[in-house]
């Protein structure tokens, strides 16, 4: 009996969906990542506004939330009490040029948004992300200090 040589059905099937998810994965590695971290990147700054939220609610004390606007912006938040700074301040930036606008944003000792001077807030404060026409929107809602995150 001669030997048949060849592929079988199933071995091509595999090989058709192997290529199909790696012709997927090189399209989205050619247009570039940034449209496709702007919402984990959104994710994260919300995370980092409850985080600050919290270590004033649990600290006692006020912090700051202090963007650096503009392509591949960045933040800090910082507890506020003069010059020395906290063991709990921490900063993070934005990658794949991702541009940041808003302004600065307190937490009270209660964990509530404020301003400046420690009033709690009568309006919801904003962040927008925005990369190659994408827009992410990160509100804190005045009063309760509810972090959302919208498209």
């Amino acid at each position: 009996m001669a030997s048949q040589q060849g592929f079988t059905l199933l071995e091509l099937t595999v090989m058709v969906a192997v290529l199909g998810v790696l012709s997927v994965y090189a399209v989205m590695k050619y247009k570039g990542p940034g449209p496709l971290t702007l919402p984990s990147q959104a994710q994260t700054l919300a995370a980092d506004l409850r985080r600050a939220q919290a270590l004033a609610y649990t600290s006692g004390q006020r912090m700051r939330v202090t963007p650096t606007t503009g392509a591949n912006g960045s933040y800090a938040v910082a507890c506020v009490t003069g010059t020395t700074p906290c063991s709990s301040d921490f900063s993070a930036s934005f990658s794949h040029s991702a541009v940041l606008a808003g302004s600065t944003l307190y937490f009270n000792s209660l964990g509530q948004p404020s301003d400046s001077t420690g009033s709690a807030l009568s309006t919801a404060s904003s962040f927008t992300l925005s990369y190659s026409g994408a827009t992410k929107t990160v509100s804190v809602a005045a009063q309760t200090g509810l972090v959302t995150v919208s498209p």
